[in-house]
This record gives C-alpha cells, sequence and structure tokens, in this order.
C-alpha cells in the first residue's frame, strides 16, 4: 500500500533571502516560507509562515486526521530539533482537511490547493547572536491516484541580533526556560524529552523523530538527510565499521572443502554466462571468427585456444590480484567510449564497407605473415571481451577477493577456484571460435553467411549505443545525448531493420540476389521484427510520465541493460547510513522498542543487475511491502547520484563519497568484496550494530529466496 511509504525528512533547498517560491517539488506542491518579523532579539517572538499551492491533480494530508478517520497516519508533520537557539511554542496551525474520502481502500481527510501554516518560536535568550537557519522540516506527501511522493519544503535563514535582549512572553517563558540551548546527556527515563507536535496542553518543544508512530502503529521508515561533507561521510563509515558486529553465522560461513568450492566456481562461472553484459560479445566473437575463417591460413583450433586461453588467464589472475582495476575500467567513461567506437568499427567492417587488417609491421612482430595478425587480434578481441563484460563479471567474480582477503581458503584453492570459474566462463566461446570455419565447410552454404555478418553488424551498432550511454551517465548528472528513449527508439528500428534484410526486402551492394528465403531465415527475421514490436511501446510515457513496461523478463533484461534512467522514487532510501543508524537510535529510545533493522543495497548507476533487481524485483507487490519495513540504505560505488543531494553537490564529492562506499564494502573486516549488488541486513540496537545477513546472489533470480532471507533476517 503506497501510503506506507514514510513522508521523507524535508531537506529543503537553502533560501539565501527570508523567504521565496522553491522549485524543486513544484510539478507537485509550490512552497512560499517567510517568517515574520525577519530579525529578531533573544527573547523575542517570531511567526513561521509557509503557504503550499497543491497541484490540481495531487492532494496531501492536514496536520491530523479526525476521530473518525480510518488511518491517524496519513498527516503533515513539522519537526524542530529538541535543542537549540529556537523554542517552537504552542500549536501549529494549518488548513483543515476535507470530509472523509475513501483513498486506496482507506478512509481518510485530504487537503487540495491552496494553504496556510503557521507557527510561532521564541528566540532562545541565551542564543549567540548571528545568522542561522531556522531548522523547521516539513513532511508532506503530494498524491495523485496512482502514487505518492514525498515532496521537500524550503528552510529560511533568519538572523538573531544582539543586545538588548527583550523579555519572553509570560505564556511561553516556562516552555523556553526548560529549553536546553545545547544538547543534554539524555536521562535513563524519558531520554529525549519530546512532546508531540500539536499538544494543546501548552508549548510543544519537539515533535517525535521522522517515522516515530505509537507502539500500536506500523513503523514507516524515514530519508535521513546526506553527510555535511565529504569528510564527515568519511568519518561517518568510520563510526559505523567501529561498532558494528558481525553475526556468527557471518563469520563461520566456512568453504564446505575444495571440492565444494569448485562446484561453487562451476556454478557462478555459468550464471555469469547469462548477464546481460556478456549477450554483445556474442557477436562481436562470431562475426570476428567469422573473417578469421575467410583467411587462407587459418587454424580454428588454435585460435580458439588462443581466445578462450586469453579469458582464462585475465579472468583468473583478475579474481585474484587485479578485480579493482578491472572493475574501474568496466565502468571508466573512456573506455566505455573506446568500446563503444571499436563497435562501431566492426559493425561498418561486417556491412562491407571496409575489410579489417592489421599492419603489417604488427603482423611481423607477432608471428609469422600467415598467422601472426589473427594471433595478435584474438588476444585483442579476448581481451576486449573480458572488459566489457566486466561489468556483470565483477559481481561473481568479486567473491574470489572476498574470500582471498578472508583466509578461509589456501593460495592454492583460491588459485584453483579462479581458474574453474574463468575456464568454465570462457568454455562456450571456444564453441562459438569453432563455429564460423564448422559454418564455411557446410555444403551449399550460398550467401547465407555473408547475412550473418549483416545481422552481427547490426547487433554490434546496438550494443554501441549502450557503452556510450554508460559513459554519459558518468560523465554528466543526466543524459542529454544517449538518452534512454534514444537508445531504446534506435534499437526498435535496428530490430526492425535486421528483420526485413532477413525477409529479403533489402540488401547491402556485396549482397549476392537470391530468388527465395529458407523457412529459419524468415522465422529468424519475424523474430527480429516481433520484438520490435514488443518494445514500442515502451517509449511512450504513461499518466505519470514514465516509459510504460511490456511485460515479461525480455523487456527487463533489455531495459536493466540499457540503464533506464531514474524516475520518481517509491522506496524511501538514504545516502547515509550513519545518518540512518543513528535516527533509528532515537526512535527506540522514544518508543521503548528494542532493536530496527536496516537494509544496506551497495549498487551503482552502471550497475546493469542492480537496475535489473530495483526494475523488476523491488516493484514486486510482496517484495516492495517487505521492504518497507526496513529503514533502507543505499551505497552507490562509482558515483552517487545528485538526487540524493537536495541542496546540490558537485561531481568530486558525489565521487569521493562512492569511493569511500567502495572502501567500505571492500574492507575485509566488512564485506570484503566488490560485488554489485550486495544486499545486507544490519540490526541497531541502543548500543550495537550487528551485521545480520548478507544475500548471497547479485542477480536477484528468485525472489522468494529474497523475500526468505529478508524475514529470516529480521527474526
Amino acid at each position: 500500500m503506497r501510503f506506507a511509504i514514510i513522508w521523507a525528512a524535508a531537506l529543503g533547498g537553502l533560501l539565501l533571502g527570508a523567504g521565496g517560491v522553491w522549485a524543486g517539488d513544484s510539478t507537485r506542491v509550490e512552497f512560499t516560507i517567510d517568517v515574520t518579523p525577519h530579525s529578531a532579539r533573544r527573547g523575542q517572538t517570531v511567526i513561521w509562515k509557509m503557504t503550499t499551492n497543491i497541484l490540481p491533480q495531487y492532494h496531501s494530508y492536514p496536520l491530523q486526521q479526525p476521530p473518525d478517520s480510518k488511518d491517524p497516519s496519513l498527516i503533515t508533520d513539522l519537526v524542530v530539533p529538541k535543542f537549540g537557539p529556537f523554542v517552537f511554542v504552542g500549536s501549529p496551525t494549518g488548513p483543515p482537511g476535507g470530509a472523509l474520502e475513501d483513498i486506496e481502500g482507506t478512509k481518510a481527510s485530504a487537503i487540495r490547493g491552496h494553504g496556510k501554516w503557521e507557527w510561532r518560536f521564541v528566540v532562545h535568550p541565551d542564543a549567540e547572536p548571528g545568522k542561522y537557519t531556522v531548522p523547521l522540516h516539513v513532511l508532506m506527501t503530494a498524491c495523485d491516484d496512482q502514487n505518492c511522493a514525498q515532496v521537500s519544503a524550503p528552510t529560511v535563514e533568519f538572523e538573531i541580533l544582539g543586545d538588548p535582549p527583550v523579555p519572553v512572553e509570560d505564556k511561553y517563558r516556562s516552555t523556553v526556560a526548560e529549553f536546553p540551548i545545547k544538547e543534554r546527556p539524555k536521562p535513563v527515563k524519558n531520554p529525549d524529552n519530546q512532546v508531540k507536535v500539536g499538544n494543546e496542553a501548552g508549548g510543544a518543544v519537539a515533535p517525535p523523530a521522522v517515522g516515530v508512530v505509537s507502539p500500536g502503529q506500523p513503523k514507516k521508515p524515514e530519508i535521513v538527510p546526506p553527510a555535511d561533507s565529504f569528510e564527515e561521510h568519511e568519518a561517518n563509515l568510520k563510526s559505523v565499521k567501529a561498532q558494528l558486529v558481525i553475526s556468527e553465522k557471518l563469520t563461520d560461513r566456512g568453504s564446505g572443502g575444495l571440492w565444494g568450492f569448485v562446484l561453487a566456481a562451476i556454478f557462478w562461472g555459468m550464471v555469469a554466462l547469462v548477464t546481460p553484459c556478456v549477450f554483445p560479445m556474442i557477436p562481436i566473437t562470431v562475426s570476428f571468427f567469422l573473417h578469421q575463417s575467410e583467411h587462407e591460413h587459418h587454424r580454428p583450433i588454435k585460435m580458439a585456444l588462443i581466445y578462450c586461453g586469453t579469458i582464462i588467464i585475465v579472468l583468473g589472475v583478475a579474481a585474484l590480484t587485479l578485480l579493482a582495476v578491472f572493475r574501474e575500467l568496466s565502468v571508466h567513461p573512456i573506455m566505455n567510449i573506446a568500446m563503444g567506437a571499436l563497435f562501431v568499427f566492426f559493425a561498418l567492417s561486417l556491412f562491407g564497407m571496409y575489410e579489417i587488417t592489421l599492419p603489417s609491421k604488427l603482423t611481423a612482430f607477432t608471428s609469422s605473415r600467415e598467422g601472426g595478425g589473427g594471433v595478435a587480434g584474438t588476444m585483442f578481441m579476448a581481451l576486449t571481451f573480458t572488459i566489457v563484460s566486466f561489468t556483470c563479471v565483477a559481481p561473481f567474480l568479486g567473491g574470489f577477493s572476498g574470500m582471498a582477503a578472508s583466509g578461509q581458503f589456501s593460495k592454492f584453492e583460491l588459485f584453483v577456484g579462479a581458474m574453474v570459474f574463468s575456464t568454465t566462463f570462457a568454455a562456450p566461446f571456444f564453441l562459438l571460435a569453432l563455429f564460423p570455419s564448422m559454418i564455411k565447410k557446410l555444403p551449399q552454404s550460398g550467401s547465407w553467411l555473408n547475412s550473418v555478418k549483416v545481422v552481427m553488424g547490426f547487433l554490434e551498432l546496438a550494443a554501441c549505443l549502450k557503452f556510450f550511454r554508460t559513459a554519459e551517465l558518468r560523465l554528466l548528472p543526466h543524459t542529454e545525448y544517449f538518452t534512454y528513449d534514444l537508445v531504446l527508439g534506435i534499437w526498435i528500428a535496428l530490430a526492425v531493420i535486421s528483420g526485413l534484410y532477413l525477409l529479403n526486402v533489402f540488401r547491402l551492394h556485396h549482397d549476392e540476389p537470391i530468388e527465395h528465403i529458407g523457412v529459419v531465415r524468415m522465422l529468424i527475421g519475424l523474430i527480429f521484427i516481433s520484438l520490435g514490436v514488443y518494445f514500442l511501446p515502451a517509449i511512450f510515457k504513461n499518466s505519470k510520465g514514465e516509459n510504460q513496461r511490456p511485460a515479461g523478463v525480455v523487456y527487463s533484461w533489455v531495459d536493466s541493460f540499457l540503464l533506464p534512467e531514474p524516475g520518481e522514487e517509491d522506496l524511501p532510501w538514504s545516502a547515509n547510513l550513519k545518518g540512518t543508524i543513528d535516527a533509528a537510535r532515537a526512535d527506540l529510545a522514544l518508543t521503548g522498542a528494542k532493536r530496527q533493522f536496516i537494509l544496506l543495497d551497495c549498487t551503482g548507476v552502471t550497475c546493469t543487475n542492480c537496475k535489473y533487481n530495483e526494475r523488476t524485483v523491488f516493484t514486486r507487490p510482496d517484495v516492495h511491502e517487505l521492504l518497507l519495513k526496513f529503514r533502507l540504505v543505499q551505497h552507490y560505488t562509482d558515483t552517487v547520484p545528485e538526487a540524493f543531494f537536495p541542496q546540490g553537490a558537485d561531481k568530486e564529492r558525489r565521487v569521493n563519497e562512492a569511493q569511500a562506499n567502495l572502501a567500505f564494502q571492500r574492507d575485509p573486516e566488512i564485506f570484503g568484496t566488490e560485488q554489485l549488488p550486495l544486499y545486507a541486513v544490519m540490526e541497531v540496537t541502543r548500543d550495537k550494530v550487528l551485521m545480520r545477513g548478507v544475500y548471497d546472489e547479485a542477480k536477484i533470480n528468485n525472489p522468494a529466496a529474497f523475500i526468505k532471507f529478508l524475514n529470516d533476517a529480521r527474526n
């Protein structure tokens, strides 16, 4: 149910004046914030005012629901700190809700259109003169008939004037006298000394922490603001590590012996083969060896062994020593641009625009004139394949680096496991390397071999766009050129063109004329055209402005491979693990509960498997409902998205924080792996943080197993 989502703590954009309209959430709600007067002396009472304009198709909620409402938690909340220079007094006022109506199956009151909100605060008599930001946060959701989203109101700057102070009004004097200017040590009883907003008995010192509800109500997670600086974020991660306790069932997972390790390596090598990043290299491999098979002195077995042997050696070495280097190469913008350009280069060659030949000096350097170019080119292609596929292979390969750091296996066992993994992964490509020569030896092959090369060229053009898009995602906050819609649109066009080509609707200049096509060619052509028609609805938007999602696993894979644009997030993810732990402890102190749970998601902007899980698994109603029982934190390890910084953050900080997150994940005392995605459940108590479970799969192939993992970790 969408209302199970927490109303996020409004971080807001900092206004440099006394008030103004903030456009950050203007697609749903427009805010105007002001204070009267704009500056005041110590002891003086000030009025905080907010005007909201909720756009026609949306609604929000009042400060409190009427007694006969079926869901009293559907409210807008105003949150202020429990100490500091501003003492909020009395009760806030806001627009009254309308009559009870049926909202998502429950009876509740809603507000629409324009609304005025007010609350008074007293400048603390002991406050230091100067400029401050009034720390009042607005927790509001704006909903339409389809979904809800958190909207953030701006904060406002206020100046405390110097001497002389003025007397505090009599009706607020006792409240101000009890309010601390600085944080006080928390006593055992009533440690937070807070009163619920709207208390009619007098001055509300501060409302409960975000998401805190009475013991009988469901707990709602919150979005915690990011750290104030990269240095603070880095220090926060060190603080989390210092208090983190690893569950015994995680520290004593054991290896299961060498044979168990080998079987696990075979299994994960096979799983890695069916990841989306590997698919583009299939046409590359086939087309390259098609060219090789046309050479007079081509030696298919030798070339296939060199190709697969290079993959095995490179992946094996990466598993033991160079994981971080290859991971960085796989997501580096320059490398992705180079890979995209390489795919274009090969595609044009497959279309017959030119022939690819190595320089004679390079040929002579590697070996004889007949065979040397093939050896060098084959090794280069194998290295290209390894780098391109590493984005998806790394989640499985990353386990080896974690096991090496854990000390559970000997160097020999790790070497064997790495070689078994890479050999399993490379074995099918040995057959692909042999396949072209087998095709050449088939009787009456005719012109169909050339048709295969042309279709491979279309596939390589499609693959190159993904790498250009990955590079742009790393270079710019938002794609402007290789957008999701553009790339998907070109993919649809390429699928249709491939189908028409196979159906002999048109030919290229080097194609031989044919009178009729075979049944197999006709069926493959129809499959290409059908895929284009199947993907077509995805370039159109629904009523929420999001791309439509054709049903089925085929689109889910394509969607994740193309790295979809970030949409409106309906799960309350935070990027601040330490702040989320602190917020959980504040809730424990207030509610008297013994523990809360955090789900940490180690992810990446360019992580294909991450996108698949987020778009296909997390959106399932059973998974979505379960995730809302956790406080949710995402650690991006390549670039932290701008969306996590409502007040803005430059690229350098977002990259630096991602590197700190990666170092935290890589730490052998924590996870000891670079697997993406990685999901871990942490249990937060008043005095410790316990790592309860880590999910082994990167790409979630079995949602039921993931649900079981989440449930087991909370028990």
